[in-house]
């Protein structure tokens, strides 16, 4: 399924979280097995993530992004006898060049690539660097990536028909208050998280009006040690 926004066609993009019953996207036991269950039964050809969850990632993974990936060898031409790869690709949103190894990311068997969304405001010596380690990216938007047009360009030039979104309450906000998100599906981890960490993640972060944003629940499913899972459409405007 394909939607229109910001005049152009784009995927259907569902925002998946796993949040505490505060909102929280951290501060509690999180069953990351679970959630890459839900992951999978989503349809989606592309990932869309965030610079900010990337880096904590390579934190978590013990990569260290002050390093350098060695230099790539020669390039393969793919095998036209094998099987397409049905996998979908990481789609990482990036405009400050933050994620600077690419090595670890495509060793990652849950995508089969990653492509890069930069603005022009993204500095030169980043674009260069994903040009010498072969990095598809896209340039989309001036002082930020644009991501409606980058939603376009997924599905006019990739094919792209739906979107997974697995990020933090930055881009989800951005994606919200640019009225590009159609489906939230919320799993509910039975904690309270409070203030359990320093700085609390939110689900979503301005959503760009005062007033409460109203959304239609189309489903709720009881899952495992006491998790739920929500399903919300959102409304066009």
């Amino acid at each position: 399924m394909q939607r229109s926004g910001a005049g152009a066609r784009r995927p259907h993009v569902v925002l998946l979280s796993l949040t505490s019953v505060d909102g929280r996207l951290d501060g509690f036991p999180a069953d990351l097995g679970l959630y890459y269950e839900l992951a999978g039964a989503v349809p989606h050809e592309a990932v869309l993530t965030g610079s900010g969850t990337m880096v904590a990632a390579a934190a978590a993974d013990g990569v260290d992004l002050a390093a350098q990936d060695p230099e790539p060898p020669s390039a393969v031409e793919p095998d036209p006898a094998a099987e397409p790869d049905a996998r979908p690709v990481l789609v990482l949103v990036d405009s400050g060049g933050r994620v600077t190894r690419f090595a670890w990311l495509r060793a990652v068997p849950y995508w089969r690539d990653v492509l890069v969304l930069c603005s022009s405001a993204t500095p030169a010596v980043h674009r260069d660097r994903l040009r010498r380690h072969r990095v598809p990216h896209l340039v989309v938007g001036e002082d930020r990536v644009d991501l409606a047009a980058a939603l376009g360009l997924l599905a006019g030039r990739y094919a792209v028909r739906a979107v997974r979104v697995d990020a933090g309450g930055g881009l989800a906000g951005a994606l919200v208050r640019a009225g590009l998100v159609d489906e939230l599906r919320l799993v509910v981890a039975p904690y309270l998280a409070g203030d359990a960490t320093d700085r609390p993640l939110r689900l979503v972060d301005r959503i760009g009006t005062d007033a409460a944003r109203p959304l239609r629940l189309e489903a709720v499913e009881r899952l495992r040690a006491g998790h739920t899972l929500l399903r919300y459409v959102v409304p066009e405007a």
